[in-house]
């Protein structure tokens, strides 16, 4: 329609649709894409126009791949633009008391429940998917998510304690997917943490198959 309409054409052409639109038909990085010169159009202009998809695609790049935490700048942005595994990314590195105090993590976390929904699940298999393409993820990024850094007290709210925390294997459904979980929202992602953290160490970074799809 945008070759016949010259209105569609202008109106698909503003900065409010690129940086809205979605951008999962092209997963990769724009230099593959270098036969393609229409898609590393297409790729450079959602950048320019700050989709936070693209913003969070660098920002992933830089920290993972190149172990720059100066990244968590962009990962902030594309947070606060809506961009769930960016605030999966910056709420739990929070919860280790990086960028931000823990108590303020966890009310950033918990908003993501209230406001969002988020599935926690999806979101953090959607950040394995993409962690399984990079060749070597930095010792040190790892660290930054170690949840030994995690002081949990018991919960009144629905009468948990640290050892739920406690990760034996986690073979089945129920445990992995906070679906299934009954805790509240705070004790939801103190779990949470305990086992991005071991996704991180255990899968990730040695390459091993994951055994929770």
């Amino acid at each position: 329609m945008a070759s016949v309409c010259p209105l569609f054409r202008t109106l698909a052409n503003t900065p409010q649709v690129w940086n809205t639109i979605s951008m999962a038909k092209y997963p990769d990085h724009p230099s593959w894409y270098h036969d393609n010169p229409a898609v590393q159009l297409f790729l450079q202009q959602c950048r320019a126009c700050e989709n936070p998809e693209s913003i969070f695609r660098e920002a992933f790049e830089v920290f993972f791949m190149q172990g720059n935490v100066e990244a968590l700048y962009g990962m902030r942005i594309a947070a606060t633009a809506g961009h769930m595994e960016a605030a999966y990314i910056v709420g739990l590195l929070g919860m280790s008391g990086i960028g931000q105090s823990k108590e303020d993590a966890l009310e950033f976390l918990c908003s993501l429940n209230q406001r969002n929904n988020i599935d926690m699940k999806g979101t953090r298999d959607a950040l394995r998917r993409r962690l399984s393409r990079v060749w070597n993820v930095a010792r040190h990024i790892v660290d930054m998510f170690y949840y030994g850094k995690i002081k949990f007290n018991h919960c009144s709210a629905c009468n948990n304690n640290e050892w739920c925390f406690v990760i034996e294997g986690w073979p089945t459904e129920a445990k992995i997917n906070p679906s299934f979980w009954t805790c509240c929202n705070r004790c939801k992602w103190h779990r949470e943490s305990v086992f991005w953290f071991k996704v991180m160490r255990v899968y990730v970074v040695p390459g091993n198959p994951y055994p929770y799809n």
